[in-house]
């Protein structure tokens, strides 16, 4: 083997490793109900898996306006920015969940969940769903909770 192709190969072999195993965050699951009654409630979700990183931070978004975020060396890490019509219940939002109290129809939107794994890295990975908010009775029973 010449040193050309040993050298290629270690270099290769390398960027595999800082770029492709270990990636440091992987299998972010997002859950946000389809359809949510108006006036209610609703816990949206976003599991990840860091493997042995550090977290960095969580964002979560109405369209591309984020409203929440948690940033665990930050004191306090919760912050939540005034966005119409969203009210986060901050006692039972962490880094996995988002609480909005009595959401209306303009929340109708897609929300996006923002993962960050810390240094060096930054790996981070967003994910997005649609969620519809309706009349008091315009829900088929089958479709709540």
């Amino acid at each position: 083997m010449s040193r050309y192709s040993f050298g290629y190969l270690s270099s290769l072999l390398f960027h595999l490793y800082i770029y492709g195993c270990a990636t440091a965050l992987r299998e972010v699951r997002l859950w946000v109900p389809e359809a949510v009654r108006s006036g209610h409630a609703v816990k949206l979700a976003c599991d990840y898996d860091l493997e042995e990183a550090a977290l960095y931070s969580i964002k979560w978004y109405r369209g591309d306006q984020e409203f929440y975020r948690y940033v665990p060396k930050e004191s306090p890490p919760t912050r939540v920015f005034a966005l119409p019509g969203i009210h986060v219940d901050i006692s039972t939002s962490d880094a996995r969940e988002v609480t909005l109290l009595d959401v209306q129809r303009q929340l109708t939107d897609f929300y996006k969940c923002e993962v960050s794994a810390d240094a060096p890295l930054f790996h981070t990975e967003i994910k997005s769903a649609y969620m519809t908010v309706v009349g008091e009775y315009a829900l088929p029973f089958d479709l709540l909770d």
